[in-house]
Formats: structure tokens, C-alpha cells, sequence
């Protein structure tokens, strides 16, 4: 009867033990969803005033546009007020030889391709060091330099070691 007893008290600490553990367990818990919600408070805080803030940067943009575009229109009324109309009798007429140069020649237009040419080529022979190293506009330049060669977004971006979306906002900002 007594070892009955002795096991009983046994089995009675070991599952208070237990108890106090998962209590322990559950406030640490409770304590990280705390600071977790308290950390998404600020962040949607910090959030809502920075769009707050675009939104009112964008309504000055606009009043500054529609104030600009008033003036201008005012301007133009009044210098079409002023200057008088002309008739096409009075303007001189300009005669253009067709069989004159062209403003580039061939060899400045050969030169402009092959600088073309050797950028693709140079694209072509980068390696995974030299990708990771380029800069955000040759980035940019590389991700619409494939792109043109036809490769998807996903391609893109295991190629060059970056994240799918940034490759894709790039392609967008870039049209």
C-alpha cells in the first residue's frame, strides 16, 4: 500500500511539472503574439502616415499641374491675341534637295550597331560573380537585354540572382 502511495505521489509532481512547463510554454507565447501585434500597430501606423503623406504630395503635385497648365493657356491666349495671324503666301518656302547627305553617315550608324553588338556580347559572356556585382541601372539593362531575348521573368530572375518581383517591377518601370 505504502509503494502505491509513493508512486501516486510520483505520478502527481511529474504531471504538475508537466503542467508548469506548458504554462510556461503558453505565456511565452502569448507574450511573442503580443509584441508581434504591437510591432504590426507600428508598422501599419508608420504606413498610414506615409501615405497620408504621398496622397498630400500628390494633390500639391496636381494643384502645381492644373496651376501651370492654367498659366500657360492664359499665356497662349494672350500671345495669340497679340501676334496676328499670318498668311501662307507671306511664309517663305524651303526647298529640300533629296539627293543631299543624310545627317549620319554610314560609318557613324555601322559604329552605333556594333556598340549594340559588342553590349550583347558582353552580356552574354558575365559570369555569376560579375552578375552579382553590376550595378541597379546594369541591372536594369540586363533584365530588358533579356527579356528582348525572349526569356520569362522566372528565367530572368534565377539568371541574374534576384527576386522574381523585382525583376518584374524593373521590366514595368522600364516601359
Amino acid at each position: 500500500m505504502g509503494f502505491l502511495l509513493t508512486v501516486s505521489f510520483l505520478i502527481h509532481g511529474l504531471s504538475l511539472f508537466c503542467i508548469i512547463l506548458l504554462y510556461m510554454q503558453v505565456t511565452k507565447v502569448k507574450r511573442i503574439e503580443r509584441l508581434h501585434q504591437q510591432n504590426i500597430n507600428k508598422m501599419e501606423a508608420a504606413m498610414s502616415s506615409y501615405l497620408a503623406e504621398f496622397q498630400e504630395q500628390n494633390e500639391q503635385f496636381l494643384r502645381q499641374l492644373r496651376e501651370r497648365s492654367t498659366s500657360l493657356s492664359s499665356e497662349m491666349e494672350e500671345s495669340s491675341a497679340k501676334s496676328p495671324l499670318v498668311d501662307e503666301e507671306d511664309v517663305p518656302v524651303q526647298r529640300v534637295d533629296l539627293k543631299s547627305e543624310p545627317s549620319q553617315s554610314l560609318h557613324e550608324l555601322l559604329s552605333i550597331e556594333e556598340n549594340q553588338k559588342h553590349i550583347s556580347t558582353s552580356f552574354d559572356e558575365l559570369t555569376t560573380d560579375q552578375i552579382q556585382d553590376l550595378s541597379g541601372e546594369e541591372i536594369k539593362e540586363f533584365s530588358v537585354y533579356l527579356k528582348g531575348k525572349g526569356l520569362t521573368i522566372e528565367e530572368i530572375a534565377k539568371h541574374l540572382h534576384r527576386g522574381k518581383t523585382e525583376i518584374e517591377l524593373l521590366l514595368k518601370f522600364h516601359q
